[in-house]
């Protein structure tokens, strides 16, 4: 009867070596790591105000065609609802070099300015955009046949349409177009009527 004890013993002690060694060789899983958060970067906003420098190329005019060099300054604000929606104001002062002849008649158009209301659609780092409103511009018709040298201050209106592109989160790159109509004004040689098409780029610096 003791051998029987001890035999069993001996077998019960066998066995829960067996039982040790089997789980120590058992891969040990535990839980999987934590994947890093990616934080995408922030959208580009367009909001704030902005200033910046303009030129190109102008052509035109109703009764008497002109061409000619454009120059000038912008200044404005936009206010960003959303990721997309872009409303702002923004007012322009430029000279030109625009003019035209026909016969004994030149026009010209030394300067021009506006004032408008501006509705982008933005893309992140770009923007299509729609302006529009007040332009008020200097014609100025001379004729050396009569002989005569006037000018006036003509209050019309402008629309037009362009793109902006984010090269910095500060430094903004633009081209537009944009139709100008000065209406028409009585000088000696007779009713001058007087528009404009341009074709500006710019680079514009945000604060």
């Amino acid at each position: 009867m003791s051998r029987i004890r001890v035999l069993g013993a001996s077998v019960a002690a066998l066995v829960a070596c067996t039982g040790v060694a089997v789980a120590a060789d058992v891969p040990q899983y535990g839980a999987p790591p934590l994947a890093s958060y990616y934080a995408p970067p922030p959208s580009f906003s367009w909001a704030g105000p902005y200033f910046g420098f303009t030129g190109g190329y102008g052509f035109g005019g109703t009764t008497i065609l002109n061409d000619g060099w454009i120059g000038g300054a912008y200044a404005g604000a936009n206010h960003q609802f959303g990721p997309n929606l872009v409303v702002g104001v923004e007012g322009d002062l430029t000279v030109t070099g625009k003019s035209g002849t026909s016969g004994d008649t030149t026009v010209s158009n030394p300067w021009n300015g506006t004032l408008r209301g501006r509705l982008g659609f933005a893309m992140d780092r770009f923007m299509v955009y729609g302006t529009g409103g007040l332009a008020v511009g200097r014609v100025h018709v001379e004729d050396t046949g009569i002989p005569s040298d006037e000018s006036a201050t003509r209050v019309g209106w402008t629309a037009g349409a362009g793109l902006e592109g984010a090269i910095t989160d500060h430094v903004i790159g633009r081209v537009e177009y944009r139709y100008t109509n000065l209406g028409s004004s009585s000088f000696a040689p007779g009713t001058i009527s007087y528009s404009s098409n341009d074709i500006m780029g710019g680079i514009g610096f945000k604060f």
